[in-house]
C-alpha cells in the first residue's frame, strides 16, 4: 500500500527508520552540546587565555544547539507527516517529493528544484 506521494511501506520503513536514527543522534549530540555550555563556572582559577576560549567554546556550543534543535524540529515534523499519511508531499506545489530526493534529505518539505 502506497502513502498520499506514492511511497510503498518499505521506502517509509528506510525513511522512518532514518528520520528516527538522526533523531536519536540530534537529541545526544544537544545534550552533550548543552553541558558544554554549562561548564562556565566550575573552575574560578581559569587564566584569561583559558577563559576566552572555554567562553569561544559555549557560544560554539550554542549555536550548533540551536542549529540541532531546529533540524530536530523538522525530523519531528517529518515523523508526524509519516504518522499521518502526508509524509512526502511538497508543501510549496503539493506535488510527491521523489524517493531519492528523501534518501537524501528525509524532513524535506519540498522537491529541491521547487526551493
Amino acid at each position: 500500500m502506497e502513502n498520499a506521494a506514492g511511497l510503498n511501506e518499505d521506502q517509509l520503513t528506510i525513511l522512518r527508520g532514518r528520520l528516527e536514527q538522526l533523531r536519536a543522534d540530534l537529541r545526544r549530540r544537544i545534550q552533550r552540546e548543552q553541558s558544554v555550555a554549562r561548564e562556565s563556572d566550575a573552575d574560578q582559577a581559569i587564566e584569561e587565555v583559558d577563559a576566552a576560549e572555554q567562553t569561544r567554546e559555549q557560544d560554539d556550543a550554542v549555536r550548533f544547539a540551536n542549529h540541532d534543535r531546529d533540524r530536530l524540529d523538522e525530523i519531528e515534523r517529518a515523523l508526524q507527516k509519516i504518522s499521518t499519511g502526508r509524509y512526502g508531499i511538497s508543501e510549496v506545489s503539493g506535488e510527491p517529493i521523489p524517493f531519492e530526493r528523501l534518501r537524501a534529505v528525509p524532513w524535506a518539505r519540498a522537491d529541491s528544484d521547487e526551493e
